[in-house]
């Protein structure tokens, strides 16, 4: 309920700083942690994340950039991704450049097919500063060209915690239900509930769209998130969630 009533920007700004300072105090970063990080960046607006960056200098004296730069816990290749995609201003234009989706395209599958490389300079600059409409051109072109998505490519060529983290950013990016589907999927697995993770999901993709991420969510996993909501949780916490999922057939 708390998380729920805050601004958005505020929001956004206090689960980045708790999870880079749960990172920072395991030495460790979780990939939960860093979807934090990435669902702030990468999933709403370019203006969402200008005030997030805002709220964050505000209640914490720093910027969230010189936080997620300075976390122990960060390998450098991870490190260079989040820092670039929570500093990005993408432009919210709807102009698509064809040739550069062809080659950046291109430039993708080099790094990730061929020298199993996601980690890569031009990936990393491609995904942190591209618009959300030039990045779905380039993703088409990329599945058109070489017959399998950039999801599915990452995910078949590398099993790196960066790896799994460079696919939710593509689908924050360009299909947030993918990602908001699959966290919520995540943290009822298993013995026992992550609640952390199932109430930022919940409460986050209800901003961004749940009734899509309950397709999403039914169409992979063929059962719906209020029944593993309802099995999952109980009390007043249930009745809660499954008030910002809505009615589900």
């Amino acid at each position: 309920m708390v998380l729920w009533a805050m601004d958005p920007a505020e929001r956004g700004a206090r689960l980045a700083n708790a999870a880079l300072a749960a990172a920072a105090a395991k030495r460790a970063i979780s990939d939960q942690h860093a979807w934090a990080l990435v669902e702030v960046a990468c999933a709403s607006v370019p203006d969402h994340l200008v005030a997030v960056r805002r709220a964050y200098r505000s209640l914490f004296g720093c910027s969230l950039e010189e936080d997620a730069a300075a976390c122990p816990a960060l390998q450098d290749a991870l490190r260079k991704l989040l820092v670039s995609l929570v500093r990005s201003y993408r432009c919210e234009a709807e102009l698509v450049d064809e040739g550069v989706a062809g080659v950046e395209a291109a430039q993708l599958a080099e790094a990730i097919r061929r020298r199993k490389q996601p980690h890569g300079d031009e990936v990393i600059r491609i995904v942190s500063t591209r618009s959300k409409h030039q990045l779905r051109a380039t993703f088409r072109r990329y599945e058109q060209e070489h017959g399998a998505g950039i999801d599915e490519d990452i995910a078949k060529h590398s099993s790196s915690q960066f790896s799994k983290i460079l696919r939710s950013a593509v689908w924050c990016l360009t299909s947030p239900e993918k990602h908001f589907a699959e966290a919520i999927r995540y943290s009822i697995l298993g013995f026992g509930t992550d609640e952390e993770t199932l109430t930022r999901a919940i409460v986050s993709g209800a901003e961004i769209g749940m009734e899509r991420i309950k397709e999403e969510y039914k169409a992979r996993f063929k059962t719906t998130v209020t029944s593993d909501v309802v099995g999952d949780t109980s009390g007043y916490y249930k009745d809660f969630l499954l008030t910002l999922v809505e009615s589900e057939d």
